[in-house]
């Protein structure tokens, strides 16, 4: 937690485990950060986040909420929140980060009406283990007068985006992150289409489910091939589509799990059969 520490952040964990696991995961992993335990789900149905998709009946997951992250400021009020409907995947920290930080970005000064669209690409972070989101940023410089779609748009035109290569077979991509746009009304069909303009960061969240994984002589990788594609238009006209190819190659691992069964990144310290244990008692006594 060093770079939310450094950043000034708090960080506040509510867990359907019981206190003792998460007791097991701090002196296991030397958290620092508060976890609160909330076995009977009463926090979790307040905030309206109980998870839907575990059926009501002896299953020893129901009680857990949906996946997510709550972003506040100082004064407690929600700026931003991440949710998902897989248990399994997190969002990363630089994606947490570059929220609580309104997602400041440094782009090259845009130059005038004549200079062309600029985009750098870069993948956010040092690796995808599975279970762990990152992101996909595509940082656009949109020069004055111009602007780029959003999608969907009318056929003939291009919506800026990130896109993965079809044999990206195990890299899962999530909803894209985009930036606030305005309304265009093309002045030939009538046709009103959202716009970027200015500076632009359009995010890709990706995650990987352990098929994507190679191993050599280094450890284990993913391959996330893709482009970003946009078409960049002004007031009278629009410019040829345009393409930029990405090709990142990424350390990979497996997930930090406690001990359940046999496998790799599995911690013994986080004592996860008792646990899974108690928590079975405890559904079998609800019901």
């Amino acid at each position: 937690m060093t770079d939310f520490e450094a950043a000034g952040v708090k960080v506040y964990v509510l867990s359907y485990d019981e206190a003792g696991a998460m007791a097991d995961y701090k002196a296991a992993h030397n958290a620092n950060f508060t976890m609160l335990s909330d076995p009977n789900s009463d926090v979790i149905r307040t905030f309206g986040i109980l998870n839907t998709l575990v059926a009501e009946d002896d299953h020893p997951w129901y009680g857990i909420p949906y996946p997510g992250v709550y972003i506040t400021d100082a004064d407690g009020v929600i700026t931003e929140k991440f949710f998902e409907n897989n248990f399994q995947v997190r969002p990363g920290p630089e994606q947490l980060l570059a929220a609580v930080r309104g997602e400041e970005v440094l782009l090259k000064e845009r130059s005038g009406a004549d200079a062309e669209v600029t985009v750098e690409i870069e993948f956010e972070g040092d690796s995808l283990p599975v279970g762990l989101s990152r992101q996909i940023v595509a940082r656009f410089s949109v020069p004055e007068g111009k602007h780029l779609y959003e999608g969907p748009v009318p056929e003939g035109l291009i919506a800026a985006g990130i896109e993965l290569d079809d044999q990206s077979e195990g890299i899962i991509a999530y909803t894209p992150v985009t930036p606030q746009t305005r309304p265009m009304t093309l002045s030939g069909d009538g046709h009103t289409l959202n716009v970027y303009e200015g500076d632009v960061v359009l995010r890709l969240p990706v995650a990987q489910n352990g098929r994507a994984m190679e191993k050599d002589e280094d450890g284990r990788w993913v391959s996330i091939n893709g482009c970003v594609r946009w078409q960049a238009c002004d007031s009278e006209s629009c410019g040829l589509p345009e393409e930029h190819r990405f090709s990142f190659r990424v350390p990979a691992e497996f997930s930090v799990m406690g001990d359940m069964g046999p496998g790799e990144g599995r911690v013994p310290a986080m004592n996860g059969a008792a646990h899974f244990q108690e928590m079975m008692a405890r559904r079998q006594t609800e019901v």
